[in-house]
């Protein structure tokens, strides 16, 4: 006999049912039910822990966020909570004071809510920081705004006019402000780039794992990365499941090698590839049907060609690997379920459109034709409250619309894109359920739109198992992955009332990973 555990005297939401108490044996779950039966099924020297009245659930897992970004800004410049020019200044000079050498990078800005939607000038950063690089990267990650030494060492004024074409922000006499977007950021990459190490990595999932995540897919993974992710996979190096899509348009740089296991059973895997179909909508480059309310002169761009994107796909499907297209208007939704349509019905990980953030009937009618996985961030409900205003009346009903695609019988799976949006899953729970903030705003406070509690659970469970292609995960029924949390509630919705703050202890495969009673790492920002 392995290690043998039973939980009872709480309750047990498995993911599909509530019950009485679970038997957990060498990392597997292999009885869930009436306290009677389970304890009949139990070995002798069987550990039993007493919940006390507490509520266990599945291992929650995050099916799109980016370790290394995530990482990076929970060690570098962060500027997720500046609000107003002055605060940014002030916050940038701070850094470069601190900091005497290399290019500053500053990360998470909201240019609506922080900045009332202006960016600052070039002029603002060259004064800021007149002699070296200034990058400071919108909080989608979809754009940034650099200063002139950064714009002279990535040589945007030497580009092809083709190419700076609503990728490069220019002034009335047509010279670059500063303002970049899209496939222009991949000029000042190497100005940005700080290099990842395992301990700033092993931090941040120990961060998550406070959360009560088990699981996580990192998205957009370069091949240089992936070799480190790799090797920390053999030397055992993670807390909890890690997963792997890789940037799709570098898949000739991939061998077949590079995407076979490593580490131990379970633990790490390369699951998919992940492209582009457009932007996002907090700098206007998501791709919409129709122009922008507040910006009539534009409906955002379309990233890369059909024919591109296609030829990654196939290339993808040679190296079995899943298909994931981010796709955030209407128009790069269509196209993104159009491209996918010949892997939808592939074993194993499902075909995935990232975010599908405006759904009006249209997209709809292809949608439920053609039937992606669809992964949302049920957390930019909150965060993109200013959309309504950037859509307008007539579409922003159509925003987040998680229950009428659900009502749709497509699958929905939770995530954040961290650190794009706030890495707590809690967060994203309350967002599914309640639509609005605690101050009442919201992209779409349609009510009608709000899940119920048991199927926000399941968007981050059950159902986010299925679209990595691992039914074991994200439930607590006979043969799933002994990956659970234990809550310091009664129930469901107590939990999401209380959030992460209600995480006791964190379990993957059977091995206690978090215990909030003996000092583990707090979670991430």
């Amino acid at each position: 006999m392995g290690e043998a555990r039973l939980w009872t005297g709480g309750r047990v939401f498995t993911g599909r049912r509530y019950v009485e108490a679970l038997l957990v044996e060498d990392g597997a779950v292999v009885a869930a039910g009436s306290e009677p039966d389970v304890r009949r099924e139990a070995p002798t020297g069987t550990e039993v822990v007493p919940l006390g009245g507490r509520l266990v659930i599945p291992g929650l897992i995050d099916a799109h966020l980016h370790l290394s970004d995530l990482t990076r800004f929970r060690e570098g410049l962060d500027l997720t909570e500046v609000h107003g020019a002055a605060a940014l200044e002030a916050k940038v000079r701070g850094w470069a004071a601190s900091h005497a050498a290399g290019a500053i990078v500053g990360r998470g800005l909201d240019v609506d809510r922080s900045l009332g939607g202006q960016w600052p000038d070039l002029r603002e950063l060259d004064r800021w920081v007149p002699d070296r690089s200034l990058v400071l990267y919108h909080t989608s990650g979809h754009a940034a705004m650099v200063n002139g030494v950064a714009l002279a060492e990535a040589g945007i004024e030497g580009q092809p006019s083709r190419e700076l074409e609503g990728r490069v922000g220019q002034r009335p006499d047509g010279t670059p402000n500063g303002i970049l977007y899209e496939e222009a950021l991949r000029w000042i990459a190497p100005l940005a780039a700080v290099p990842l190490d395992a301990p700033s990595a092993v931090r941040t999932l120990e961060g998550l794992a406070a959360f009560g995540l088990t699981t996580v897919a990192t998205l957009n993974v370069p091949p240089e990365e992936l070799v480190d992710l790799r090797a920390w996979a053999a030397e055992r190096r993670y807390p909890v499941r890690v997963r792997v899509y890789v940037r799709l348009l570098r898949l000739k740089d991939i061998r077949p090698a590079d995407i076979a296991p490593v580490g131990p059973s379970g633990s790490f895997g390369i699951v998919g590839a992940k492209g582009f179909t457009d932007g996002a909508f907090g700098p206007r480059t998501a791709w919409l049907s129709a122009p922008y309310a507040d910006a009539p002169e534009g409906s955002g761009l379309a990233v890369e060609s059909d024919e591109v994107l296609a030829s990654a796909l196939a290339r993808a499907a040679e190296l079995g690997l899943a298909p994931a297209l981010h796709a955030i208007g209407d128009r790069a939704i269509v196209r993104a379920a159009r491209l996918l349509a010949p892997y939808v019905h592939r074993e194993g990980a499902r075909a995935r459109v990232e975010h599908a953030g405006l759904t009006p009937p249209a997209a709809l009618s292809v949608l439920a034709q053609v039937r992606p996985t669809l992964v949302v961030q049920p957390g930019f409900v909150w965060s993109d409250s200013w959309l309504p205003q950037r859509l307008g009346p007539d579409r922003d009903r159509w925003a987040y619309a998680f229950r009428t695609l659900a009502d749709l019988g497509l699958r929905l799976v939770g995530s954040s894109d961290a650190p794009y949006d706030p890495p707590d899953p809690w967060r994203g729970l309350r967002a599914a359920v309640q639509r609005r903030d605690a101050l009442g705003r919201s992209a779409n406070p349609h009510p009608g739109e709000a899940l119920a509690v048991e199927e926000a659970v399941r968007m981050y469970g059950a159902d986010a198992g299925a679209a990595l292609g691992e039914g074991g995960l994200g439930s607590l029924e006979v043969g799933s992955a002994a990956d659970l949390v234990l809550l310091d509630v009664r129930g469901l919705d107590a939990a999401i009332r209380t959030g992460a703050s209600s995480v006791r202890e964190t379990w993957v495969g059977g091995r206690r990973v978090h215990d909030a009673g003996a000092g583990a790492p707090g979670p991430s920002r």
